[in-house]
């Protein structure tokens, strides 16, 4: 795992990646992490953009139809009338099961520190980092949030989500819906989320927080998993996004809007 500088003069740092074998590209790549407004121009000619749109919207069609046959998807048995949420959510979820479970031979892995300071105690930082709401305008995709269901499993509160996003794809964006699965450990201060999108991209984030001296370090753990075609893309995305939403929420924590 490489840290990154996350800090707002960094333009572009290198992280090397091993991709698991079964692909024919064993061994180590670089690749760079540009400014968000950057990622547009550099992957406008990419085949990677116009690939994940047109499986984003194969996905869609088929999740959208009420039959949603993903092997494994059973609704919980808490719902006696399940909405529309909880179906996609199910049906998803049971996706991202099958696809982790195989991940080591059929996805390609990176793994990512993403650490930032904030000048506030680890008390006012921890319940407003870790409440994905307060990403809302502050995380450059996120447009919106489907509440699913919350509940709490030993020390862990647990919440099922689906994140709506508009997606670069070259010079536009498509919408996206990433179904996701935070778990809080509030006493001892370090949450996991994670989400699967179309077409079967696997984000992993273990999130820790550290005080010291009245400053609060957090350090985003991310574990990216997608199709080796769309490993770059999905890194680059995700990173300059992750990066700008720390540096909006350190600067509103640290001002007082947070």
């Amino acid at each position: 795992m490489i840290p990154y500088d996350t800090t707002e003069d960094s333009v572009g740092v290198s992280f090397a990646w091993l991709p698991k074998g079964g692909n024919g590209l064993d061994g180590w790549g670089s690749t760079m992490v540009e400014r968000p407004e950057q990622l547009g121009g550099r992957w406008s000619g990419n085949r990677a953009p116009k690939l994940l749109a047109a499986c984003v919207l194969v996905t869609g069609i088929a999740l959208g139809n009420m039959g949603m046959g993903v092997a494994g998807a059973e609704i919980d048995s808490g719902s006696s009338s399940p909405s529309a949420v909880d179906l996609e959510w199910e049906a998803s979820w049971a996706a991202y099961r099958l696809e982790s479970s195989q991940a080591d031979w059929a996805l390609t892995t990176v793994t990512v520190d993403l650490p930032v300071t904030i000048d506030a105690p680890a008390d006012r930082v921890f319940p407003a980092y870790s409440n994905l709401y307060n990403s809302l305008g502050r995380h450059p995709f996120l447009k919106g949030i489907l509440d699913r269901r919350s509940y709490t499993d030993g020390d862990a509160d647990v919440w099922e989500f689906i994140a709506l996003e508009d997606i670069p794809a070259g010079s536009a964006s498509i919408p996206g819906r990433t179904v996701g699965q935070q778990r809080i450990h509030a006493a001892d201060r370090w949450y996991t989320t994670d989400t699967w999108d179309a077409p079967g991209v696997i984000t992993n984030q273990k999130v820790t927080f550290t005080e010291n001296g009245g400053a609060t370090t957090v350090v985003e753990h991310l574990t990216f998993r997608a199709p080796a075609v769309l490993i770059d893309y999905t890194v680059q995305n995700g990173v300059s996004s992750h990066i700008e939403n720390q540096q909006a929420m350190k600067r509103d924590i640290e001002n007082g809007t947070l």
